[in-house]
């Protein structure tokens, strides 16, 4: 039996051209627990998972009752969106385990992220979030709530929020004793609950971590043997989406640092997801994975999948 930390990737539960309702997002967690439950009775994992497309809609529900209910801040809406994706996946995962008679119990953890007050995030907000706004909106609340907010691809004017770099799991021992007393943990929904230590206690702060480099390093706190990204492609690649492009197998760590530097992976798409696969081997783990949910099995076997390995 080894140690997994298995991150879902938004495909998990809302795919191009769904509807995004409770069912539908229901629907497919049941989709992804049934690709990788071999994986979960045969070892000890914790599953982490993306909130962009939920608490994207949490956003733009704040906005339209604004003047109804006192808007919540980001932070806040990043927990709400935490509970609802922990709800659906552990119903998901019950009805899965009930049917593959499988005893193990679901526990979701509402989970807080540390960062710091001082990473360069804060003076440069790059993440957008939210609905899009008309140009006058957009000056408005760049004047009044001092937002970042930028033009989004001739598609209307987003807020930018800063993306810190996790610093630590505030509830890690927590997981750690979920894991080792046989339940199932679902946790770090959305890279976790951004915040900061001032003046003596912890408070939310508005931004965003990158739920890949927050589930890395808890992979490495856990001390887990292996870290896997699932998403909706089943290898990485060089070159992707052009007539060159390359699947990206058994690879050392310093051969795909190298395709990193050279920027073969997109910062939008690919390029976390290689990053945080890299930190993990770089702290010790002992492999890396990314593919998507129907090969995961076989990856997990490294038949298929990238699979980045130490030097």
């Amino acid at each position: 039996m080894e140690k997994f930390v298995i991150a879902f990737g938004g495909n998990a539960l809302l795919r191009n051209g769904d509807v995004p309702s409770f069912q539908s997002q229901y629907e497919r967690a049941v989709e992804a627990f049934n690709g990788i439950w071999e994986i979960l009775e045969d070892n000890s994992v914790v599953i982490t998972h993306g909130n962009g497309p939920q608490v994207g809609n949490i956003l733009l529900q704040n906005e339209n009752s604004k003047n109804i209910v006192p808007s919540m801040p980001l932070h806040a809406c990043g927990s709400m969106s935490m509970g609802l994706i922990g709800h659906i996946m552990s119903l998901a995962y019950d009805s899965v385990r009930l049917q593959q008679g499988y005893s193990k119990e679901p526990v979701v953890i509402i989970t807080r992220t540390v960062v710091s007050d001082d990473d360069p995030a804060f003076s440069n907000p790059s993440k957008p979030i939210g609905p899009f706004y008309k140009k006058q909106e957009a000056d408005s609340l760049m004047n009044d709530l001092k937002w970042s907010m930028k033009e989004d691809s001739g598609r209307g004017w987003r807020r930018l929020v800063p993306s810190p770099a996790p610093m630590d799991i505030m509830e890690r021992n927590s997981i750690i004793r979920l894991l080792a007393d046989g339940f199932q943990p679902i946790a770090v929904g959305g890279g976790g609950i951004p915040v900061v230590r001032r003046n003596g206690k912890f408070v939310g702060v508005d931004a965003v971590i990158d739920k890949d480099l927050a589930s890395s390093l808890l992979a490495s706190i856990i001390d887990a043997h292996s870290f896997m990204i699932l998403t909706d492609v089943p290898f990485a690649y060089t070159n992707y989406g052009s007539k060159d492009q390359e699947k990206i197998g058994r690879i050392k760590l310093d051969e795909i640092q190298d395709l990193y530097s050279r920027g073969f992976f997109a910062s939008g798409s690919m390029g976390p997801k290689i990053k945080a696969a890299m930190e993990f081997v770089r702290k010790g783990g002992k492999r890396s994975i990314i593919t998507s949910i129907e090969n995961s099995r076989k990856a997990s076997m490294e038949q298929t999948g990238t699979i980045v390995l130490p030097n």
